[in-house]
C-alpha cells in the first residue's frame, strides 16, 4: 500500500521517497450505515452543461528551453494552432446546449434519484430526501447529507459521452478514520475528509464514424467556412490568426482521413438534433446508473484495495456490463460501460463550454 518515488537530481539519483497510497473510495462500515439510516440527499447544480473535450497544443515547455523569445513565440504559435480547435470545440456546445440546458440535466438527476428513494427498500442508508443545491452560493460542504456532482463530456471525436458522478458524506459527528494501516504515520489525506466518497462512471454507446465520401469533404469543407465566418458573414481577412487556422483546417478537410474534430462536426449533429433526442436517451440511462448504484455502495462495506480485481457487477440485457475496478487509486469506483466498443475514446486535455452556460455561471458567481 505504498509507491516509491524517485527523482534525478543533476547527474545522480536523489534519495528515494517513499509516499503511502490509498484508494480514492471511501466505503461506510456497519456502524456508520446504521447511523446515517434515512439520509438527504444534495444535488449539486450543474452549471456547464455538456462539454465538448479537445486537444489544446501546448509548445511551452520546449519554448522554455529557448528563454523569453522561445515562450513568446511557443505562445503565438500555440493560439495560431488551437484558435480553429477551441473555436469548433465551442461551437459543439452551443449546438449541444440549444438542445439540452443544464436546468433539464439537472432536473432529471433530481428526479431519478426521488424515484430510487420512493422504491428503494427500508433498512441501511436511504434516501430521506432529495434538493438541487447552487455550489456557487451554498457552503463548501452540506454537512449530513449525500453530495451529488456531476460532470458530461462530449469525446473528443464526439462518439461517446462521458458522465461522471463524484459523491461524498461528510458528517462531523462521525469523523472519518483511515481503515488502512501504514509502516510509519497516516498520509495527511487520511487525517481528514469526508465519511463516504466515491466515483461513478457512465459511457454512452458510442456512435459509429462516418465515411469520408466527395459529398462529405465538400460538406465539411462548407462547414469549415461557415463557421469562420464573422457575424457579417465575411471570412477571416488573409494574415489574421483566424485565416491562418481556417486555412490550415480546409487543408485537413481535403485529405483522405477524417480528424477527430472533424468527425465531431458531423456527430455534434447526431446528438443534438430531434431536440437531443439520442443525447436525452442516454443522460437518462446514466442517471437512473447513479440513482441505483449510490445507494447500493453505501450499502457495501468492503474495504478496496490498490492490488484487487476488477469486478463485475451486473450485466444488463443489452449487454451493458457495471464493473468495480479493483486496482490503484480508482479500486472501488464503478463503471458502466456499453457491450460493444469499437475504438477508445480520447478527451483530450481541455473542455468547451457553451456560451450560454458560461454567461449562467458568470450571472451566479454574482450573486456571491
Amino acid at each position: 500500500m505504498r509507491i516509491v518515488v524517485c527523482a534525478l537530481a543533476a547527474l545522480s539519483l536523489s534519495a528515494c521517497v517513499s509516499v503511502p497510497q490509498v484508494p480514492n473510495a471511501r466505503p461506510l462500515n456497519a456502524s456508520h450505515i446504521e447511523t446515517l439510516g434515512p439520509t438527504p440527499v444534495t444535488v449539486s447544480e450543474n452549471n456547464t452543461g455538456v462539454g465538448k473535450a479537445w486537444l489544446a497544443q501546448d509548445s511551452s515547455a520546449a519554448g522554455a528551453s529557448q528563454g523569453l523569445i522561445g515562450v513568446l513565440v511557443s505562445v503565438a504559435f500555440d493560439a495560431m494552432m488551437n484558435a480553429g480547435p477551441s473555436r469548433r470545440a465551442t461551437q459543439a456546445a452551443d449546438e449541444i446546449a440549444e438542445a439540452v440546458s443544464v436546468e433539464a440535466l439537472n432536473a432529471s438527476l433530481v428526479e431519478h434519484f426521488r424515484r430510487q428513494a420512493a422504491v428503494a427498500p427500508a433498512g441501511g442508508v436511504t434516501v430521506s430526501e432529495v434538493k438541487l443545491v447552487q455550489r456557487r452560493t451554498a457552503p463548501i460542504t452540506i454537512n449530513d447529507n449525500v453530495e451529488v456532482a456531476s460532470s458530461y463530456l462530449l469525446s473528443e471525436d464526439a462518439t461517446t459521452l462521458q458522465v461522471v458522478f463524484n459523491l461524498s458524506y461528510t458528517n462531523p459527528a462521525v469523523p472519518y478514520v483511515t481503515p488502512y494501516t501504514f509502516e510509519e504515520a497516516p498520509p495527511k489525506s487520511e487525517l481528514s475528509g469526508p465519511l463516504y466518497r466515491n466515483t461513478f462512471t457512465w459511457y454512452s454507446r458510442q456512435l459509429p464514424v462516418p465515411v469520408l465520401t466527395p459529398e462529405l469533404r465538400e460538406r465539411l469543407i462548407a462547414s469549415i467556412q461557415d463557421s469562420a465566418r464573422d457575424e457579417s458573414g465575411a471570412l477571416p481577412a488573409e494574415g489574421t490568426d483566424a485565416f491562418k487556422a481556417m486555412t490550415r483546417e480546409l487543408e485537413q478537410a481535403r485529405d483522405d482521413q477524417l480528424t477527430k474534430a472533424e468527425i465531431a462536426i458531423f456527430l455534434t449533429r447526431e446528438w443534438s438534433k430531434d431536440n437531443g433526442a439520442l443525447l436525452r436517451a442516454e443522460v437518462e440511462q446514466a442517471h437512473a446508473f447513479i440513482a441505483r448504484y449510490a445507494l447500493l455502495d453505501m450499502n457495501r462495506t468492503a474495504i478496496p484495495s490498490l492490488t484487487g480485481l476488477d469486478e463485475i457487477v451486473e450485466t444488463l440485457p443489452d449487454g451493458r456490463i457495471v464493473r468495480r475496478l479493483g486496482a490503484g487509486v480508482t479500486a472501488g469506483s464503478y463503471v458502466s460501460s456499453p457491450s460493444e466498443v469499437g475504438s477508445f475514446s480520447t478527451y483530450g486535455n481541455s473542455v468547451a463550454v457553451a456560451q450560454v452556460h458560461r454567461a449562467r455561471a458568470e450571472a451566479q458567481a454574482a450573486i456571491q
